[in-house]
């Protein structure tokens, strides 16, 4: 009896090797992507419930980041911390040559969150479908942008998926992008965070309840499956602190969660992609 029992187990790791935990483990799947009309990623995997959180800034050096700047990245970090999830983080260049973000840009990477960029200099590639920065000028453009990145130990196989700056992007673009070997992800088209820079005078103005609202709406209507949902890590100055989206984080988070979501970065891209 003895005997044949250990005949069949040995037939069962022939043929199921992982058993043994030496064998080959599983291939894990290629990401499906979402593009847009210019070939730009707007949703990941729409068949998983899971989204991801990207966070831009960029440092306006004429106003000494009065308008624009990356005060809101502690926030952020502590609010992600406090809640177990990570994110994916895209300052331009600039925002790395600031001394008061270089620690906080070292907890972007030491608490294990995606780390790329927005550019360098956060320059505006394009204007009515017609291309502004031809391939030199951008080539340039993100030198400076990788030697910040690799400043702070990053290898470009660990940053090569970008948000173009402005979140915006012709055909052209970002094929000078890819041939410097980029894959390009904007913002999923329905939330209004993006619009978090406006203020009521502005015929585009949205406030932060709309901003909430929509996104529930989106929800329930069509879901948020492999949704991008952006919300800059600025303090604009006009806005007061309950109208800065990033503040509103940890409610987002819990009320994704509480619906049946998890969060995924452009780490877990990049592992998918490498397997």
């Amino acid at each position: 009896m003895k005997k044949s029992f250990f005949a069949f187990v040995a037939v069962l790791l022939v043929a199921f090797p992982s058993l043994t935990g030496c064998g080959k483990p599983a291939k894990k799947a290629a990401p499906v992507f979402v593009k847009d009309e210019t070939g730009i990623v707007r949703r990941v995997n729409p068949d998983e419930k899971n989204v991801y959180l990207v966070f831009t800034a960029h440092y306006s050096e004429n106003d000494s980041g009065y308008f624009e700047n990356f005060d809101g990245v502690v926030p952020v970090l502590n609010t992600l911390k406090e809640k177990g999830v990570k994110a994916s983080f895209f300052p331009t260049g600039v925002c790395f040559e600031q001394p008061q973000y270089e620690e906080a840009i070292r907890r972007i990477i030491g608490e294990g969150h995606y780390l790329s960029s927005h550019s360098y200099a956060h320059l505006v590639l394009c204007e009515n479908g017609r291309t502004l920065v031809d391939a030199d000028s951008l080539a340039g453009d993100f030198a400076r942008m990788e030697a910040q990145l690799n400043r702070f130990g990053l290898e470009k196989k660990q940053y090569y998926w970008l948000i173009p700056p402005y979140e915006s992007c012709n055909v052209e673009s970002r094929q000078n992008m890819e041939a410097l070997g980029y894959k390009l992800l904007n913002p999923s088209e329905g939330p209004l965070f993006g619009l978090d820079w406006t203020t009521p005078d502005m015929p585009s103005y949205k406030s932060i309840d709309q901003m909430l609202a929509r996104l529930w709406e989106l929800e329930e209507s069509e879901g948020l499956n492999g949704l991008i949902l952006l919300i800059h890590a600025m303090n604009y100055p006009e806005k007061q602190e309950v109208e800065r989206p990033y503040n509103h984080l940890g409610e987002i988070i819990d009320t994704l969660k509480a619906r049946g979501y998890g969060f995924r970065t452009f780490n877990d891209v990049i592992a998918a992609e490498t397997k």
